[in-house]
């Protein structure tokens, strides 16, 4: 028994990896989803990956221009492409080795939280924790960011740990490594400065003024040819994208001074009672986010930040890293416009919440049963401790698994069904070289295989009109996906100019639209309110064309119609109505007739001369 017992000591570690990773192929294999994930980010990740496979660049091969491309980091598409280059993996592959990231993230947020609590135990069972975490679990599946992130940053920070900062110097490896992987992260995502910030100032803490200034100097060195690359073209979209007041709608320009304490007021609200404790106790996605929050959530949100900073100030090692990348991380996201809420952009940090969380209630329970006679039975906290675990697996690990479970094996949402039907139309009939205009350009892009481009968020009709002639697009999706762009942008633009836009392809439940774009065709000219009115052409589908001034949105005034064959008379209209005389020309000029008409009728036939 004595050796047992020695042997389960000395190989404790081993053992939890192996019942970890046991525990992870379960869940994993019940909950992978191999479809598609509907965020466009994935898909812009994976045709950025196949673009550098290929030889391309990291350029949008997605459009016809196949221009740079400067707005996500080239981190994880490099990733994508080198192991398209190296092996036959396609989509299901790239999101398997996600999972495979996220497991190794598992094994480095144990060896993390060992090196703070000295609790082999308590590592395994945080970890065991995070394993069934359903927001961590979700995006093991998804061709995003967030995990391989994740998985860097762990390491950077066990690295960090590991490094001897008292007898450090400059011929160490091990700073040199950390500090070009930490570069890397930022790479994978720009939030990854919170990571470099929190060790840089753990070195100025420690006085290593010098260290500090080597590691800074280094990442932004390592991190400059993408920086400067956003500047040759027109600057890195995300800072341009946060000063705006809604990145979903630009036309309301940029965010003034007073409103961004307002963001910050209106991030730390919802932060509290609906990020934090979703990315920690509740298993499912949270897609309304509603500003009037009740007490049960502001209490809930309060008493697990209350345990995460009971626990995060027990530290032995209070000034770690952990908790300034923490509060630098939190900090950034405060910024972030408020419409861009969801717990992804928490996935990097919830390992750390959850131990702190832990911990806190750790101190908790402590305080309870030292200070309190009837709780203070040395069999009561184990018997408590397993309880919870007991409760948590149903009512939190248990729904976490079903809920993905029951995600993997659905189909897609009839809208969307819609959405991927027009795009193998797309496929199978359009020319190759076509440009289709839609709403999530790379999702359509992986089912289309032909050209995409996403119409303008402009408020101007007649500027969308222009851009959608400058990108050469042929077909336009009028979609019903659930986004206010569509109904903001686009379909203005179509109801406005309906003669521009030909329905070929008509699905129903959702109505879902397949338009050819043909901008030659109905009316171009001045407009005044919601009508034409001053100068303008009209032409029709069989060449036919009118050039001339409207009022009230018919024709009025003096104007010229054209023929398909070239010949064209001009005249004078009054509310819509041809009254005057009418000259008839050839396609070369020469007279051919002169009438009088009233009523749109001819009524008599004058002396032609030349």
């Amino acid at each position: 028994m004595h050796a047992f017992k020695y042997f389960i000591q000395k190989h404790l570690r081993s053992i939890h990896f192996i019942l970890l990773g046991i525990v992870f192929l379960i869940v994993y294999v019940n909950i992978f989803d191999q479809k598609v994930h509907l965020s466009g980010d994935n898909a812009n990740y994976y045709i950025l990956g196949q673009s550098l496979s290929s030889g391309e660049g990291y350029t949008n091969i997605h459009h016809l221009e196949k221009e740079a491309h400067f707005h996500y980091p080239p981190g994880y598409s490099m990733l994508i492409g080198i192991v398209l280059k190296l092996t036959t993996f396609d989509i299901t592959g790239i999101k398997v080795l996600n999972g495979m990231l996220f497991f190794l993230s598992l094994i480095f947020a144990y060896l993390i939280i060992y090196e703070l609590s000295k609790q082999k135990n308590t590592a395994f069972v945080t970890c065991l924790l995070l394993l069934f975490n359903y927001h961590l679990l979700t995006y093991s599946t998804i061709m995003m960011s967030e995990i391989p992130y994740l998985c860097l940053s762990t390491l950077c920070i066990w690295l960090f740990f590991k490094l001897d900062t008292n007898s450090l110097t400059f011929k160490s490896l091990h700073f040199w490594i950390l500090l070009c992987l930490t570069s890397i992260s930022i790479y994978l995502r720009s939030i990854g400065v919170a990571l470099m910030g929190s060790f840089v100032l753990i070195f100025l803490l420690k006085k290593q003024i010098s260290f500090a200034l080597v590691f800074l100097t280094g990442c932004i060195a390592l991190y400059l040819p993408w920086i400067i690359r956003g500047l040759d073209f027109e600057g890195n979209t995300y800072i341009q994208q946060v000063l705006l007041k809604n990145p979903y709608k630009p036309e309301l320009g940029q965010i003034g001074f007073s409103e961004i304490f307002e963001r910050i007021g209106i991030n730390i609200e919802r932060y509290i009672t609906t990020e934090i404790p979703s990315a920690l106790v509740i298993p499912k996605a949270l897609m309304n986010y509603e500003s009037n929050y009740t007490i049960s959530e502001w209490t809930l949100g309060i008493f697990i930040l209350s345990m995460i900073a009971i626990g995060m100030v027990c530290q032995k090692k209070r000034l770690n890293s952990i908790v300034f990348y923490l509060l630098l991380f939190l900090s950034i996201l405060m910024l972030w416009p408020q419409f861009w809420y969801g717990t992804r952009f928490m996935i990097p940090i919830i390992p750390f919440l959850v131990y702190f969380f832990i911990s806190g209630i750790n101190v908790l329970l402590n305080f309870i049963f030292k200070h309190i006679s009837v709780f203070n039975k040395p069999t009561l906290k184990p018997a408590l401790l397993v309880i919870t675990l007991g409760v948590w697996g149903v009512f939190y690990a248990k729904p976490s698994v079903n809920n993905l479970s029951f995600n993997a094996n659905a189909q897609y949402s009839d809208n969307y069904k819609n959405y991927f039907e027009i795009a193998q139309w797309i496929n199978e009939n359009a020319q190759h070289e076509s440009v289709t205009a839609v709403r999530k350009e790379g999702l359509f892009y992986l089912y289309s295989n032909n050209y995409v481009i996403q119409f303008k968020k402009t408020p101007d009709l007649e500027e969308q009109i222009e851009f959608l002639k400058a990108k050469k697009v042929k077909y336009v999706v009028v979609d019903q996906l659930g986004y206010s762009s569509t109904y903001n942008y686009l379909y203005p633009t179509i109801e406005r100019y309906p003669n521009k836009f030909k329905i070929i392809l008509e699905l129903q439940h959702p109505n879902t639209y397949l338009m050819e774009f043909k901008p030659e065709l109905g009316y171009w000219g001045d407009w005044e309110n919601g009508k034409r009115k001053g100068f303008g052409t009209y032409t029709w589908e069989d060449g036919q064309s009118y050039e001339g001034y409207w009022e009230n949105d018919v024709r009025h005034g003096k104007g010229k119609v054209t023929f398909a064959n070239g010949e064209s008379f001009s005249g004078k209209w009054t509310n819509g109505i041809l009254n005057d005389t009418v000259i008839k020309r050839t396609i070369n000029g020469q007279i051919i007739e002169r009438s009088l008409y009233q009523n749109n009728i001819k009524i008599k036939v004058l002396e032609t001369t030349d």
